[in-house]
């Protein structure tokens, strides 16, 4: 690796070289958040009478024949000269006032070592911003100050704009103990601010002299499973193959204007699993950084990360749908999601952008498998949901090259995983719902109402239709151990779907107070629960035992 230069420097000696911010690299961020960060570490710092350093974090910097660029750090880069620039402000407010040599000379070495200056015979600036910010942190920052009071329209100029009015605040509460005539006073306490930031606040810098070489390190030190940074620094890398910045912006803003709440990252591995070999989170920017390496490849794709945008979110948010126009697709996208099911996500977006012509009552055949092996493998079996990501993901790639054409061989391919018939049955008599589980109960129990009876709907909603306890939860009406009562509370054979009013009016009674309820509701399998005289264990696991044999039919391999 061609790393350079890798050394803890102050901040002194960072900001007095000359760099420049990518123009694919985000805009200005922070917020009163990790502005308070910093003030915060600067008070402590300069409190700490031991002088120890603050570590500040690390920078990481492409050095090409021509400049540097900041490939990480930017953020808390452009926040010390912003920071720089207000006090430096305070300094030359004393200097016109008085003439104080002392204030000229830490005002001069601010812009000398630290901001630069911009002259006829060229720009000297120590930092250079991206073409969207450059003109504003040149002109209201590094050589200007400010509005104090007029917001700014566009937002990285107006967060720009309030970083330095939080650090002008700061500054002018802690010179307000001293009188405006206690000069000497003022001045040494701006000079603890300016050495303590200057000469105590570190960081790790590191320069490599190849961008792809940058990026590693810049992975590599940012390995902390925080996805947004995994999703900017792919982004800035897609990015920085292109040739044209401005059209990979728009592609890239569409993608995420689509995604809306949606992390980008996940879908960026789950698009990728779609047609690559399987990858993780941790390994996902290496594995696409040895693919992506020319502007053409970025190029495809990021037109085919925008194209895909829209399945993906019509898979995570199905009732906002209005991609896919199956109703029997959507319903089982829905009934995906209740089961909190992702991992098949490539396999639908394989089939949307394979050569083979799949129209959306073909995906409806392959989601409603799909459906069925998530419910029977791992809501009631229980397997290792990594077991599923994998498979899918490999099921996806082979739909994607055309080794899986037809939706019978898709389905058939699934089918292949599902646990056996006397597995899920077996599973199924004992399963036990958590209390988070309630809409996955719902699920199974209107499921089998329409297996039953398929001309009454339910109404879901749980206003209208409520999960009821045979065996209440609080059984003061009922002479059961304690024991029996933990352990069989939440079995599915001692759960209903009933309506509201009817749920409302039985409460927590007795069993033979419950029975004429559940004879009455249009609910089924309800009415089997009416003909048992009384109910407790063997009533539970008797019922469980029926519902299971349903549930062989329903979720059938």
């Amino acid at each position: 690796m061609a790393l350079q230069n890798c050394s803890i420097w102050n901040m002194q000696t960072f900001l007095g070289n000359t760099y420049h911010i990518p123009d694919y690299q985000r805009e200005y961020s922070w917020e009163e958040d990790e502005l308070g960060d910093f003030w915060d570490d600067l008070e402590t710092t300069r409190q700490d009478g031991d002088q120890a350093p603050h570590f500040f974090g690390q920078i990481v910097v492409h050095h090409d024949e021509k400049a540097k660029y900041i490939i990480d750090g930017q953020q808390r880069t452009i926040t010390s000269v912003i920071f720089l620039r207000a006090l430096q402000l305070f300094y030359e407010d004393i200097f016109f006032k008085t003439q104080n040599a002392d204030a000229d000379e830490q005002r001069t070495d601010i812009t000398s070592m630290y901001i630069g200056r911009n002259t006829s015979k060229g720009n000297k600036l120590h930092l250079r911003l991206n073409a969207m910010d450059s003109d504003y942190f040149r002109d209201n920052i590094q050589l200007g100050q400010p509005n104090l009071k007029t917001r700014e329209k566009k937002k990285s100029h107006e967060r720009m704009r309030k970083a330095y009015v939080f650090f002008y605040k700061k500054m002018e509460s802690a010179l307000s103990i001293y009188s405006p005539d206690e000069i000497d006073d003022r001045i040494e306490l701006l000079n603890s601010y300016f050495e303590t930031f200057s000469k105590r606040f570190e960081v790790l810098y590191m320069e490599a002299t190849r961008l792809e070489e940058a990026f590693v390190i810049f992975e590599t030190l940012n390995a902390r499973g925080k996805d947004l940074e995994t999703a900017d620094l792919l982004k800035n890398y897609i990015f920085s193959q292109s040739k044209d910045i401005a059209l990979a912006q728009r592609k890239w803003n569409s993608m995420v204007g689509v995604l809306d709440k949606i992390d980008p990252t996940k879908y960026i591995r789950h698009f990728w699993n779609s047609r690559h070999e399987f990858t993780r989170d941790k390994t996902l920017y290496r594995t696409i950084s040895k693919e992506i390496a020319t502007p053409k490849s970025s190029r495809d794709l990021l037109n085919a990360l925008d194209a895909c945008a829209p399945y993906y979110h019509a898979m995570a948010f199905p009732e906002d749908d209005v991609v896919f126009q199956n109703d029997r697709l959507v319903g089982s996208l829905k009934s995906l999601r209740t089961l909190k099911a992702r991992s098949f996500y490539p396999v639908i977006l394989a089939m949307k952008e394979t050569d083979t012509a799949f129209e959306d009552k073909d995906i409806a055949t392959v989601a409603a498998t799909i459906e069925t092996y998530m419910l029977r493998n791992f809501t009631i079996c229980g397997k290792v949901a990594n077991q599923s990501e994998r498979f899918f993901a490999a099921t996806a790639k082979e739909i994607y090259e055309g080794e899986l054409d037809t939706v019978s061989d898709i389905c058939a391919c699934i089918k292949g995983q599902m646990v056996s018939d006397d597995e899920f049955i077996n599973s199924f008599s004992v399963w036990t719902a958590a209390k988070s589980q309630k809409e996955i109960v719902r699920y199974i129990l209107s499921k089998i109402h329409y297996w039953i009876d398929k001309n009454l709907e339910i109404n879901l909603d749980t206003s209208e239709v409520h999960i009821e306890h045979i065996m209440p939860v609080a059984p003061q009406h009922w002479n059961v151990d304690p024991d029996v009562h933990e352990e069989y509370l939440w079995r599915l054979g001692n759960l209903m779907l009933l309506s509201g009013p009817l749920n409302m009016a039985i409460s927590n009674g007795s069993f033979e107070s419950k029975r004429e309820s559940y004879r009455i509701s249009k609910i089924e399998p309800n009415s089997l629960v009416a003909e048992c005289d009384t109910w407790g264990k063997d009533q539970i696991i008797a019922r469980q035992k029926v519902l299971a044999n349903y549930a062989a039919k329903i979720w059938s391999k």
